[in-house]
């Protein structure tokens, strides 16, 4: 195959780490606590089968910003005080996850299976590589040094502000300086409805909470059970060796079958 010539960008929670792992409990702890710094009350963020909840809300594909502003109107916040009283949580959450231990390597059991062999692999074959993910900027990159990922991911679009997740894809195709085809390898249909408005391709992976048939009924370009063996690589390289998404509202030709690993 061709030496690719494009960038990719991967979502961190469900894609690159395991839901509910300890390291994100520590983060939704560290957010609810940030919460609580600045409206005096929160609630506990709860997993059932790999999702993430908050007070009833379901929060796949939310952004950090997004979340925190759905948990603000939640406790009743007036509306005209929602970016204001964001914008202060998402910096106390930043204040707080400072604080945290950072050590390299300490949470790599939290990653999931295949994920550093492929980031390497791309690597090898020259693909700028960045993260595409809903977390806090100083969240995404405590992690990335808590799991030993620092060398591989470090910039890219982030959720300190922006709550769609097509911003965040855009944020991170500039961040990587836009240039080439692109892919985003995600795991929910936010994950893919974002590439797509980018003009990116997606690579969906079934580890999180979405279920392969839903990520197919979005879009999604590819699917993949995991990130193991070849097939992810496989997927990542045809994916940024065909034309470029031609943009959202555009349907499939056909629903793509889950590659095994």
């Amino acid at each position: 195959m061709t030496p690719p010539s494009g960038f990719v960008l991967f979502d961190l929670d469900g894609t690159l780490i395991r839901p509910g792992a300890p390291l994100q409990r520590v983060h939704m702890s560290t957010m609810a606590a940030a919460i609580a710094d600045v409206c005096g009350t929160a609630e506990e963020f709860r997993y059932e089968g790999g999702q993430l909840w908050y007070a009833g809300i379901d929060l796949a594909g939310f952004t950090d910003a997004g979340t925190v502003h759905a948990a603000l109107r939640h406790h009743g916040v007036p509306a005209v005080r929602l970016p204001q009283l964001t914008r202060q949580v998402m910096d106390a959450l930043a204040e707080r996850i400072g604080r945290r231990p950072a050590a390299g390597g300490e949470s790599a059991d939290d990653l999931l299976p295949g994920c550093r062999g492929l980031l390497e692999a791309l690597r090898g074959h020259g693909c700028p590589l960045g993260m595409s993910t809903g977390n806090a900027r100083a969240v995404a990159r405590w992690k990335m040094r808590r799991t030993g990922l620092a060398d591989l991911l470090h910039d890219g679009g982030f959720g300190d502000a922006a709550r769609d997740r097509d911003d965040v894809v855009a944020a991170g195709v500039a961040a990587l300086g836009g240039g080439g085809p692109g892919v985003v390898v995600g795991d929910t249909a936010k994950d893919v409805t974002a590439a797509h408005a980018s003009g990116l391709r997606c690579l969906a992976v079934t580890t999180g909470a979405t279920p392969p048939d839903e990520l197919a009924a979005a879009g999604a370009d590819a699917v993949v059970a995991d990130l193991t063996g070849a097939a992810a690589l496989d997927a990542v390289l045809r994916l940024l060796a065909g034309p470029s998404h031609p943009g959202p509202g555009v349907p499939p030709a056909r629903r793509p079958p889950v590659i095994a690993a």
